[in-house]
Parts: C-alpha cells; structure tokens; sequence
C-alpha cells in the first residue's frame, strides 16, 4: 500500500481480487489433475478455507477478536 502509493481500499481489492485468482486457480487443479489423490486435494483446500476463514476479519489467531471465538466455537463445540 505504502510502496505503491495507494489507499487502504484500492489494497484492500487488490488482495480480495488475489484470493479470489488463487481460489480459481485452486479449483481448476482439483479438475485438471485426476491422478493426484482426491482426499490429498480436499485437505488441502480444506487447509486454504480454514486459513482464508481464520484471518478474513483481522488476526484471528493471534488477536481473540469475538467473531472469530464465535465461528471456532460454532464449529468445534456447538455441534456437539
């Protein structure tokens, strides 16, 4: 942002309009490669969701920001 002179937004969209390339990229792989192992795919793309759903709001990790407690607790403990 600093380097290129821009706003937060205009960053902002770039960075969304990368994940959303990777994504496509990601999913075309999974169709374009039948000898690679299936289940080897789905985790990682599982591994990508998880990470995109982690940090999409902020530090989900590092920070407790609320709404990220709340998505980990719907997930793991609400279910059971």
């Amino acid at each position: 942002m600093h380097k290129a002179g821009v706003s937060e937004e205009k960053a902002r969209e770039h960075i969304k309009s990368l994940i959303g390339n990777t994504w496509k990229k990601i999913n075309d792989y999974q169709f374009a490669n039948p000898r690679i192992s299936q289940t080897f795919i789905g985790i990682a793309m599982n591994l990508a969701r998880m990470a995109q759903c982690m940090y999409q709001y902020g530090d989900g990790h590092g920070v407790g920001h609320l709404e990220t407690k709340d998505r980990v607790k719907s997930l793991l403990i609400k279910p059971l």
